[in-house]
């Protein structure tokens, strides 16, 4: 029984450490989107475009990471500064994951397309290898244009936000 009471509070505290890097993700990945409209940043239009659905795979992937991370890394014995490393190793690793299921969503968009409209497969696969290499230039544009401004305001969020859960838990014995 106590087993079951500790993986459950551990599957939690995992989620909640999903929720976390995903609303941390979202919310600087919007804040870029909103610097990116004010200020003029000279973007090109498909870096516009990719930037503003950047936020939606910013969720996914600090939902994911977070959850992960957290719960393969931290324990009840890691102290705040391990707890700041990791959650800065999450952010990081959400700067980096965000550019490529960007490329991923851009390679498998004709075939998803292609289920949806009941087209057969053999059409989408005529399309290739173009979708590769259009891939590849989103990836590359949401690595330059989104992701090292993002990551400089998500890693030291990350790092706090990990410091502190890890400050709140030794202090509360939990």
């Amino acid at each position: 029984m106590v087993a079951w009471q500790q993986r459950s509070a551990t599957r939690w505290r995992g989620i909640g450490a999903g929720v976390v890097a995903a609303a941390a993700a979202l919310a600087a990945s919007l804040f870029y989107v909103l610097v990116a409209a004010v200020v003029p940043l000279r973007l090109s239009p498909d870096a516009q475009y990719w930037i503003g659905y950047a936020p939606q795979f910013a969720f996914v992937s600090g939902f994911v990471l977070g959850t992960t991370v957290w719960r393969r890394v931290a324990s009840r014995v890691s102290t705040p500064k391990q707890g700041a490393f990791v959650g800065g190793v999450t952010a990081f690793g959400i700067v980096t994951l965000v550019p490529t299921l960007t490329g991923v969503y851009v390679l498998l968009f004709p075939l998803l397309l292609s289920a949806v409209t009941g087209q057969g497969l053999q059409y989408a696969v005529q399309l290739y290898p173009e979708p590769l290499w259009t891939a590849v230039g989103v990836t590359r544009t949401v690595a330059t244009a989104w992701s090292p401004l993002v990551g400089t305001l998500l890693v030291p969020i990350g790092a706090v936000a990990g410091w502190a859960s890890q400050r709140r838990r030794r202090i509360s014995g939990h």
